[in-house]
């Protein structure tokens, strides 16, 4: 009788705590679908490959494509977290008013998981001999991809009907990107087609949607008097939807002899960011940490990314850049 009692209460109390996994998978689930912030994945070190928050900034560098690897782990601490790595390249053609791109990402988050693909277009305008103006579209796939275990039930009942359940959805997204040698600034629409995310029939229908993102960014590099060696840049980013208010990224960064840099970062109302990077012939290495001020402080280092990068070209390219 005390065996059999004690192994109904084990099983009882390892029941509780797989439902209890199940109902903070379905918060997260609902979490990331729902809150705006993250369906589209955040990078710290955007300025140095804007091209993944503007499609318009495809062929922009005239002297070399720019091939760029990121990886971002978001709350460090924290179990399953966001977490998140692109491939990126795009290549100005020979007409010299046209660019192409293309981007692999990886986004995952708790039990949701997106994998997508997107190629660019933009077309490039020549305003005068020191600014041009594109504008560029995205067109994207992706693979929304849900994950429950069947094993949490045992033998009882299961709540969902598949252990993995997916959803494939196009969408698109749109820029403007004006740029010069010393400034650049642009506006982009993200999840333009707004795609319902239908995973299954039942609690989540098609009221689960991406939503629109936009985007507005702007820069400016400055030399120093008498000290060419030293060049500062700031810029900043703003960031909203329709139904979520405006979140400002301002920035600052500091260029030595064109090869090093050191910046900061600051996120209104989430994080404080640091980076350094560094240029050696035609590779680039940057690195970021976020230290997090929100009410998620106390329980996360904060956030950090790598970005990898190879300017292809750049040690073969003749003459000067031409905007």
């Amino acid at each position: 009788m005390t065996e059999n009692w004690k192994y109904n209460n084990c099983k009882i109390f390892s029941y509780n705590r797989k439902l209890e996994k199940l109902l903070v998978s379905i918060f997260l689930i609902f979490f990331a679908v729902n809150i705006s912030a993250q369906q589209i994945p955040l990078y710290s070190q955007y300025f140095e490959n804007n091209y993944i928050i503007n499609p318009g900034v495809a062929g922009s560098e005239k002297l070399y494509s720019p091939l760029r690897l990121s990886v971002h782990k978001q709350w460090i601490g924290i179990e399953e977290t966001p977490s998140t790595q692109y491939v990126s390249l795009h290549h100005r053609l020979l007409n010299d008013v046209m660019g192409i791109g293309g981007l692999i990402f990886h986004d995952s988050f708790g039990p949701v998981r997106m994998i997508g693909i997107q190629s660019s277009y933009a077309y490039h305008l020549k305003v005068n001999n020191k600014l041009r103006v594109s504008f560029g579209m995205n067109a994207i796939f992706m693979q929304y991809i849900m994950r429950i275990s069947q094993d949490d039930f045992f033998d009882y009942e299961p709540v969902i009907t598949r252990e993995r359940t997916s959803v494939t959805v196009p969408d698109a997204s749109f820029g403007v990107y004006a740029y010069s040698k010393n400034y650049w600034a642009g506006i982009s629409v993200a999840h333009v087609l707004q795609s319902k995310l239908k995973i299954t029939g039942t609690w989540m229908d098609n009221s689960n949607k991406m939503v629109r993102h936009y985007f507005a960014m702007g820069g400016y590099k400055f030399s120093f008097p008498g000290q060419y060696h030293l060049e500062i840049e700031p810029s900043v980013l703003f960031k909203f939807t329709e139904s979520t208010p405006i979140q400002t990224d301002v920035n600052l960064k500091l260029y030595i002899n064109k090869r090093f840099y050191a910046g900061l970062s600051v996120r209104n109302g989430d994080s404080f960011v640091t980076m350094f990077g560094f240029n050696f012939d035609d590779y680039f290495f940057g690195m970021a940490y976020d230290f997090t001020f929100s009410d998620l402080s106390t329980h996360t280092v904060g956030s950090q990314e790598l970005v990898f990068g190879w300017n292809i070209g750049i040690n073969t390219a003749q003459g000067q850049a031409f905007y």
